[in-house]
C-alpha cells in the first residue's frame, strides 16, 4: 500500500527545506550537511519525476509541485509527531513568541498557574521584539502580539484570536503617590516610545495635560514598558503603563494605581493570539488557548 511512498528521512529534509526556503538552514535545523539535504531532495525529485525546486545562486523556491507536497509533508509530519509523543507519554512542549514586556510582567508571573493545571505540557518563552513568521519558522508554536490584529479573520495558514483590549492607567509607589500628593508641580511621569512604527499614535502627552492639571510635567521616555515600570517601581516617578503589565506589581501593592479619571482607553489596540493552522487540534495548542482566554478575563482592565 506505501511501497510508492518515498522515504521518511528524504521527505523530512524536503519539508525542513521548504519551510525555510533554504537548504543550509534545514541542514542546522536537522543537525546534518547542506550537501546531504541536496543529495536527499535531488533523489525524491528523480522519484517523483518531477522538480520541487528553483535553484537560484543564493536561495531556493519552491515550484508548484513543490508546493503542493510541502503542505501535505508538513501536516502528515506535524500529526506523526502528535501521535508519537502521545504514545511515548512524552510532555508536550510549546514554546511561545511575545514582547519581552508581556513576558516578563504578565506572562511569567501567571505562568505558574498554568503548569500546574497541566504539569504534563512544558512552556517554552521567546522574549523578543521582531515579528516572527511562525507559518515557516518551526520553533516557534504560537505568538502572542500587540497592536491592531488584521482586520481578515484568518488567513490560509493562521489563526488569529483577539484576546483582551487594553487601556493605560498611572501607577507609582505608595511613597510616591504620597510625596506627588504633597508636591504636585514637581511630578516625573515615564512613558513608552513604541518599537513598532506601525502601532498609532496614542497622543500621551495630550492626555497627560489633560489629566496632571496645574503642574510642571517632566516627562521621560523608555523604549521598553518594562523599563518604564521599573523606573516607577524604585520610587523615580509615575508610570504610565498597560493595566494588564501592571497587575502582578498592583496585587503585591508595589504599585498603585491612580484614580478612575486617570486611565488611557487605547482604542483598538488588543492582545491577540497568532496560532497557525497545523496547530489547530493539537490538545496542548487548544488547553493553552483557553487558559490563556480566562486567565486574561480575570484582569480585565477598566476601558
Amino acid at each position: 500500500m506505501f511501497q510508492q511512498l518515498p522515504s521518511l528521512n528524504a521527505i523530512k529534509a524536503f519539508e525542513s527545506a521548504a519551510r525555510l526556503n533554504s537548504f543550509k538552514d534545514a541542514a542546522n535545523e536537522l543537525n546534518v550537511t547542506p550537501t546531504a539535504i541536496s543529495h536527499q531532495i535531488r533523489a525524491l525529485e528523480d522519484s517523483l519525476t518531477v522538480r520541487l525546486f528553483e535553484r537560484k545562486t543564493r536561495a531556493v523556491t519552491l515550484t508548484i509541485e513543490g508546493e503542493l507536497l510541502a503542505e501535505s509533508a508538513n501536516q502528515s509530519l506535524q500529526n506523526l509527531l502528535s501521535t508519537v509523543n502521545q504514545l511515548k507519554g512524552s510532555p508536550r512542549t510549546l514554546t511561545i513568541s511575545t514582547t519581552s514586556s508581556f513576558a516578563a510582567m504578565w506572562l511569567v508571573p501567571n505562568l505558574a498557574d498554568f503548569q500546574q493545571q497541566h504539569p504534563d505540557i512544558d512552556i517554552q518563552i521567546r522574549a523578543e521584539e521582531a515579528l516572527i513568521d511562525i507559518e515557516h519558522d518551526r520553533r516557534v508554536d504560537m505568538a502572542i502580539r500587540y497592536g491592531e490584529p488584521p482586520k481578515q479573520p484568518e488567513t490560509k495558514t493562521l489563526i488569529y484570536q483577539p484576546l483582551i483590549q487594553e487601556s493605560i492607567g498611572f501607577f507609582a509607589t505608595p511613597d510616591y503617590w504620597k510625596k506627588y500628593s504633597e508636591n504636585p508641580s514637581e511630578v516625573v511621569l515615564f512613558c513608552t516610545q513604541w518599537k513598532n512604527p506601525n502601532l498609532p499614535n496614542l497622543g500621551i502627552e495630550e492626555a497627560i495635560k489633560s489629566i496632571v492639571v496645574g503642574s510642571q510635567t517632566n516627562i521621560r521616555y523608555f523604549n521598553d514598558e518594562n523599563l518604564t515600570a521599573q523606573a516607577a517601581l524604585s520610587g523615580q516617578g509615575i508610570a504610565l503603563i498597560s493595566q494588564l503589565a501592571a497587575a502582578n506589581s498592583v496585587k503585591n501593592t508595589w504599585l498603585i494605581q491612580g484614580t478612575e479619571e486617570m486611565a488611557i482607553p487605547l482604542s483598538g489596540l488588543h492582545y491577540y493570539l497568532v496560532i497557525p493552522k497545523r496547530l489547530q487540534t493539537n490538545q496542548a495548542a487548544i488547553r493553552f488557548k483557553k487558559w490563556l482566554q480566562s486567565r486574561l478575563a480575570k484582569n480585565q482592565p477598566m476601558v
